[in-house]
């Protein structure tokens, strides 16, 4: 079966999307939806798709199958919420959604109507976090001590004025975390397992907008283990993010997507950072690389439609980095620790 894809917003992160379904044999762009029409119909007819002001019209179409969410992060939930009552899969981009209620209203609304839920992260995808989580699954590291992630990127003040919903509550679900450092939070909890609790700091440093723009948290996760994140978007020129895991047998420091340092046993590896997809601190570098991640996870989506299992990243394991992201958030807010809903 070729599955037809309707995709909802038509942003910045929409021709990846739509670059990575035109490389899967068995999916086809249908149509495209926005409430910008010239927007729209810019990327419907670089992709070949029909163009829709009116998202129940896409909806309607017998020939989409497939419903991507890639608007204003506040409003996944309720559009995937539509798709799924349309009888379509529904797959989001990053973050989910940016409340658990809302979160936990789609997942019940697809389960209900027997649809397929996914969210792109991407950096699952990435060889180098690939290699470094089938080794923590082999046991070659050992007992897992620390695990540590930053993302200390830089966006100007015309980021965030760009669009009426960047940096607010409502809309962006928070700042630094939640937009740019969700795909590291997620990797994280990935690599090391679910968080037990969190005592958090953050703030607005830089920018004239309601949420943090910086934001710092120590992590105590379930298996005992210890762990930091650091997030920001007022960092000069922006660095690469970083991952570092260190066990009883094994360090391994990912910046970027590139493994700068490898002692896992016996073996040693050093690599120097070249940039990628992951590594680009500019929100409009490196798309182009990300297209890769989007078709294995896209592919493994029309894969679990076809075989009815859980897709690689389902509803509820999306959910685990918005969980951890708020419980930061609230530990910030009130200066105790708090634990992931």
């Amino acid at each position: 079966m070729k599955y037809g894809f309707g995709l909802v917003g038509c942003g910045a992160i929409a021709p990846v999307f739509a670059q990575a379904i035109a490389r899967l044999d068995d999916a086809r762009l249908a149509a495209v939806c926005d409430v910008a029409p010239e927007r729209a119909r810019a990327l419907a007819d670089r992709f070949g798709a029909q163009c829709h002001a009116d998202y129940d019209a896409l909806l309607r179409r017998d020939d989409v199958q497939v419903v991507c969410v890639l608007t204003w992060s506040g409003k996944h939930a309720e559009m995937g919420i539509a798709a799924a009552l349309a009888g379509k899969h529904v797959v989001t981009t990053k973050p989910i959604d940016v409340t658990l209620e809302k979160i936990d209203r789609l997942i019940g609304a697809c389960r209900e109507r027997g649809v397929k839920l996914a969210a792109v992260h991407q950096m699952r995808s990435a060889k180098p976090f690939v290699r470094l989580k089938r080794a923590i699954d082999e046991g070659r590291l050992g007992r897992l001590h620390f695990g540590n992630v930053f993302v200390p990127w830089c966006r100007t003040q015309e980021y965030y004025d760009s669009a009426e919903w960047r940096g607010t509550w409502e809309w962006d679900g928070g700042g630094a975390l939640m937009n740019q450092g969700v795909h590291m939070v997620d990797v994280l909890q990935w690599m090391m397992g679910p968080v037990a609790e969190v005592q958090a700091y953050a703030g607005t440093l830089a920018h004239k907008v309601e949420v943090e723009d910086a934001a710092v948290a120590a992590l105590r996760f379930e298996s005992g283990a210890l762990g930091l994140i650091l997030a920001s978007t007022a960092v000069y020129k922006g660095l690469p993010p970083r991952l570092e895991v260190f066990g009883a047998t094994g360090n391994v420091v990912i910046e970027g997507d590139d493994i700068v340092r490898w002692q896992v046993g016996d073996e040693e590896e050093i690599a120097s950072f070249h940039g990628s997809a992951f590594g680009a601190t500019d929100p409009q570098a490196g798309l182009a690389e990300a297209v890769e991640g989007h078709v294995e996870q896209l592919g493994d989506f029309l894969a679990a439609i076809e075989e009815d299992r859980p897709p690689m990243i389902s509803g509820e394991e999306a959910r685990k980095a918005v969980a951890l992201i708020l419980a930061i958030y609230e530990s910030a807010r009130t200066g105790r620790p708090a634990r992931p809903g």
